[in-house]
């Protein structure tokens, strides 16, 4: 079962000292697995607080809306003491436990997780494998693609219900599908939401098919298993591939895992 370093907590607040590099994260948790797009590798989250969307099936809107500002010292020193009775979370990233960066918006906080991960190689003399969960709104900067070996990024459909001016941005989904390790995960309940992959996406040459994962809409395990079926026939049909979200197949809507 996973191990929380950090947890969202509405009710505490703390801050840090003036000057200090600083994340706000909202909760940081390991010892569980990838759900998602490459399923069952062992990771550890790191979600980070706001974001630029307001899904309406968010399952993550009443964990990333709180957080509290951590310096790269203080999340350096929580990854250290992980566990006293066990390999810390730092050797862990060194025999293949994935470090994602969730949101919320981590593109928002590009630099800082840019700064961050210099910071860590500075101290521990390698960089983990690094996923990046993205909503592809925020153009990415070129030290964030230096950094980053899995782009799981997750356009937003229409049925989200975010507004088509800031959802969809076909500048940086061009510049995201010229990159070797970007994926591009689509949410979707419907045949109308493949209509409209192939017509904004595909017709418009934004991204490749191959680049395409199809992942059913379902914050709990009863939305998701009434939205698979149909979702998996559309990659068969389609040629394209399809994800569960094993974390729900096993913890249902339970966060922080």
């Amino acid at each position: 079962m996973s191990k929380q370093l950090i947890e969202s907590n509405p009710a505490f607040k703390k801050t840090v000292p003036q000057g200090e590099p600083f994340i706000d994260v909202s909760e940081f948790f390991c010892d569980t697995i990838q759900g998602e797009n490459f399923v069952g590798w062992p990771a550890a989250f790191l979600r980070v607080q706001h974001c630029t969307q307001s899904c309406t099936w968010c399952d993550s809107k009443e964990v990333w809306r709180f957080g509290n500002p951590y310096t790269f010292d203080e999340l350096f020193h929580l990854m250290e003491k992980e566990d006293f009775n066990r390999r810390s979370l730092i050797t862990k990233f060194t025999e293949g436990q994935h470090l994602i960066f969730t949101g919320g918006s981590p593109t928002r906080i590009q630099s800082k997780l840019v700064a961050l991960i210099e910071e860590f190689v500075k101290r521990y003399a390698f960089k983990p494998y690094i996923e990046i969960e993205n909503e592809c709104v925020l153009m990415p900067e070129q030290g964030l693609i230096d950094i980053v070996d899995c782009w799981n990024n997750s356009p937003k459909l229409s049925m989200s219900g975010n507004k088509d001016s800031l959802r969809y941005k076909p500048d940086v989904l061009k510049k995201l599908s010229t990159l070797d390790n970007s994926w591009f995960k689509f949410v979707v309940a419907s045949e109308e939401d493949w209509k409209e992959i192939k017509r904004d996406f595909l017709d418009t040459e934004l991204i490749h098919k191959k680049q395409i994962v199809l992942m059913p809409l379902g914050a709990t395990r009863v939305e998701l298993f009434e939205n698979r079926e149909k979702v998996l026939d559309i990659a068969i049909r389609e040629n394209v591939r399809y994800s569960t979200r094993e974390h729900t197949v096993i913890w249902d809507k339970k966060t922080g895992i």
